[in-house]
C-alpha cells in the first residue's frame, strides 16, 4: 500500500494526478516539485491571451492555493537525479525525497536556436517567465521576428498584430506546420497570416543575428536581411529527461512506459504522464509521445487508477487532441494526422475558413483537422478510434 508519493513537475499531468489521487481516496503524503516558483499554472494561454493582455496578473492557475494544503509543495527546486535503488529523488539544494512511488510529470522544454542563446532580445517561450518577457518585449518593439512556423510560432505572430506590431515570421519548410497537417492546411495557414500582415518567409532559415543595442539584424540562409527589435524562437520541444540520465531508464523518446504508465525499468515504482511519456499505442501501431493539454489531463487520471489498484489497470490509449487559436479562429486536430496522409473535404468550405479536412492512411480514417467546427470534430472521435474507412465518409 502506498503511503508516500512525490511527483516531479509542478506541470499539468503532475497536478492532475493529484486531483485524481485524492479523488480516488488516496489520503497518503503526496510531494510536488516543482522548479518554478509560481503555483502550477495554464500555459496555453501563455502563447494566446496572456500576450495580448495588459492584465499584470499571473497567468491562470491550474488549482487554487488552497488545492495544495495536504500537500508537501516544494516550488523553486529541481529535480538533479533518480536513485531506482532506493527510490528516491536528489533535489539541486542538496536534499532528497524518498517515496514509495514516483512519477515524472517534467513535460517538455522549449527548444534553442544553435548559436541563439536566450538574451536581452531573445525568447523561447514555455514558462511564465517567458511569456512576460515576450510580453514586455511587445510593449517596446516595433518589429517582431518569429523563427519556427509551427503552432507556437503562429500563435506568437497572431498576438503580435493584434498588438499592433509587424511581424515576419521565417520557417525552413514550405509551410507553416507542414509536416503535421500538410501542404493544403499549411497553406491556408500561411494564407491566413499574409492577410493579416505578416511578412511570412518560407524555405529559409536563420544564418547568424548581430544583436546591437537598438535591436538586432538577422541574416537569412538566402543572404536576406531583417531588422527586428525582438525575436521569439519557436523550434519545437524536447522531453525534460535531463535529471534522469543516468537513472537506468528508457529515455530514447521521453520515458518510455508501458500501457499503464508505468516507466519501463523503474521496478513498477516509477510513473511518468505528460508531454515526457512516451508509450506504445496499440490504436495507431506505433510508440508515442504527444505534447498535448489534452493528453496530459487524461494520462495522469489513467496513472492514478493504475497507480493505486493494479487488479483494474487500464491501458492509456486516447484519441489525441490539440488546438490552435489564431486570430479570430480555432484550428482543430483530432486523431493522428500527419503531412503525407491522404485528405478529403468533410463539411464546410475551405474558401470560407470553416471547414473539416479527413486524414486517412491505408484507406483508413486516421484523423481530423478542423477550421470553426468544434462539433463537428468532437462527432469524428469514435469514428477515428475505431478505424473507420475512409471510403465511408461522406
Amino acid at each position: 500500500m502506498a503511503r508516500r508519493i512525490a511527483i516531479v513537475g509542478a506541470s499539468l499531468a503532475g497536478v492532475r494526478t493529484i486531483k485524481a489521487l485524492r479523488r480516488k481516496g488516496f489520503d497518503g503524503d503526496v510531494v510536488l516539485i516543482g522548479e518554478e516558483n509560481e503555483l502550477p499554472y495554464d500555459r496555453p494561454p501563455l502563447s494566446k491571451q496572456f500576450l495580448t493582455s495588459d492584465d499584470p496578473v499571473a497567468a491562470k492557475l491550474l488549482e487554487p492555493e488552497s488545492f495544495y494544503d495536504s500537500v508537501d509543495l516544494r516550488l523553486g527546486v529541481r529535480a538533479t537525479g533518480l536513485s531506482l535503488r532506493d527510490q528516491s529523488i536528489a533535489l539541486n539544494d542538496g536534499s532528497r525525497v524518498y517515496a514509495d512511488h514516483i512519477v515524472i510529470a517534467t513535460g517538455a522544454n522549449a527548444r534553442s536556436l544553435p548559436g541563439l542563446p536566450d538574451s536581452d532580445r531573445v525568447a523561447r517561450l514555455r514558462t511564465i517567465e517567458d511569456a512576460r518577457r515576450i510580453r514586455s518585449a511587445f510593449a517596446n518593439a516595433e518589429h517582431i521576428l518569429v523563427v519556427g512556423g509551427g503552432f507556437i510560432g503562429c500563435e506568437v505572430a497572431a498576438a503580435a498584430r493584434k498588438r499592433g506590431l509587424a511581424v515576419t515570421i521565417i520557417e525552413p519548410a514550405s509551410a507553416p506546420v507542414i509536416r503535421g497537417v500538410g501542404a493544403l492546411v499549411g497553406g491556408i495557414i500561411a494564407s491566413l497570416h499574409r492577410e493579416r500582415g505578416v511578412d511570412v518567409r518560407l524555405g529559409v532559415n536563420v544564418r547568424s543575428v548581430d544583436q546591437g543595442v537598438g535591436g538586432c539584424l538577422a541574416t537569412l540562409s538566402d543572404g536576406t536581411q531583417i531588422e527586428t527589435s525582438f525575436i521569439v524562437v519557436g523550434v519545437g520541444a524536447v522531453a525534460g529527461t535531463g535529471w534522469l540520465q543516468g537513472s537506468g531508464l528508457d529515455l530514447s523518446n521521453g520515458v518510455l512506459c508501458d500501457a499503464h504508465c508505468r516507466a519501463v525499468g523503474g521496478g513498477g515504482h516509477v510513473w511518468a504522464a505528460g508531454d515526457v511519456a512516451a508509450w506504445p499505442s496499440g490504436l495507431f501501431g506505433e510508440v508515442r509521445r504527444i505534447e498535448h493539454w489534452t493528453n496530459a489531463a487524461e494520462q495522469a487520471g489513467c496513472l492514478a487508477t493504475n497507480l493505486l489498484d493494479s487488479d483494474a489497470a487500464s491501458g492509456h490509449d486516447p484519441v489525441p487532441y490539440v488546438w490552435s487559436d489564431q486570430y479570430e479562429h480555432k484550428i482543430q486536430i483530432l486523431g493522428s494526422v500527419n503531412g503525407d496522409d491522404d485528405t478529403k473535404l468533410l463539411q464546410g468550405s475551405i474558401e470560407d475558413l470553416r471547414f473539416s479536412l479527413a486524414y486517412s492512411r491505408a484507406g483508413l480514417l486516421r484523423g481530423v483537422v478542423a477550421f470553426d467546427m468544434p462539433s463537428e470534430v468532437v462527432a469524428m472521435r469514435p469514428l477515428i478510434a475505431g478505424l473507420a474507412p475512409m471510403a465511408s465518409m461522406s
